[in-house]
């Protein structure tokens, strides 16, 4: 499961720079994008390959590259990744390929006898992560409810005021909807994930849930590559640079991250 909301806003802008400089002379229409993503004790999913967007084109998503050859190499090992499915994702298969914190890695994507490459370097998890309680109640729907609202606050220190954003899920699909069936937005499994902040902290209430039950927090500390590039999101129309890219041959972003949990229980109360 990919991880990141906003990535999908901040890749969209490789989509559609037009390089002054191509790498290696390659043409608009044939230069490759990589949006690779690795997470401390997590498998390896979130790799993707696509052709970039030139400014002339008229074409609304990017066209992913299924047939590209793309490996990791960690201490002198190479591990190969393999398409899953038709969308530009790349995988690991194996089971012998542990991300961990301090671990660096370089990344090779072929296609067609030309390489784009990255390096980057797993963080260490984000420090001291707690949450103010075990319960989260929320209200019971229906004529005279009470409209106050309980919250839960997941915190962790930040001294050097680095970039987290937290990933709430839950962990029984299929728990009980909080909301009446008329107003349910999803059915089973649900996922949320925050902007990226320099913050300490951040409030749970009902209004960013959608189930009952337990329910994980997960903190995650964002990479120094990826920072550069949410800082550098917001684009003025009358000055479109290319975003901040640490992909040679290539446009792009390879980067990690690494995270911590608390867990708490929603019910009403």
């Amino acid at each position: 499961m990919k991880k990141l909301w906003p990535v999908l806003i901040l890749l969209s802008i490789w989509a559609v720079v037009a390089c002054d400089d191509d790498p290696a002379g390659v043409s608009e229409e044939d230069l490759v994008v990589v949006q690779a993503y690795l997470y401390s004790g997590e498998p390896v999913t979130d790799v993707r390959v696509t052709f970039a967007i030139p400014l002339s084109s008229s074409a609304s998503s990017a066209t992913p590259i299924n047939d590209a050859s793309v490996r990791l190499i960690r201490e002198g090992l190479t591990y190969d990744l393999v398409p899953s499915g038709s969308d530009g994702y790349y995988q690991y298969p194996g089971d012998d390929l542990i991300v961990a914190a301090d671990d660096v890695f370089r990344l090779e994507v072929t296609y067609q006898g030309d390489m784009a490459s990255g390096e980057t370097v797993v963080p260490r998890p984000p420090e001291d992560v707690n949450v103010s309680g075990d319960v989260l109640y929320v209200p019971e729907f229906g004529r005279g409810m009470n409209l106050s609202f309980d919250s839960l606050a997941v915190t962790w220190t930040n001294p050097e005021e680095l970039f987290h954003y937290v990933v709430i899920e839950n962990l029984d699909e299929n728990a009980e909807a909080i909301f009446p069936d008329r107003i349910q937005r999803r059915m089973g499994g649900f996922r949320f994930v925050t902007l990226p902040t320099r913050d300490e902290s951040y409030a749970i209430n009902f209004r960013v849930l959608e189930t009952l039950g337990p329910h994980r927090a997960k903190v995650y500390r964002v990479n120094e590559e990826y920072a550069g590039l949410y800082e550098n999101r917001i684009q003025d129309s009358r000055d479109l640079n290319e975003p901040p890219t640490n992909i040679e041959g290539g446009l792009g972003v390879f980067s990690a991250f690494a995270s911590d949990s608390v867990f708490f229980e929603v019910v009403r109360g």
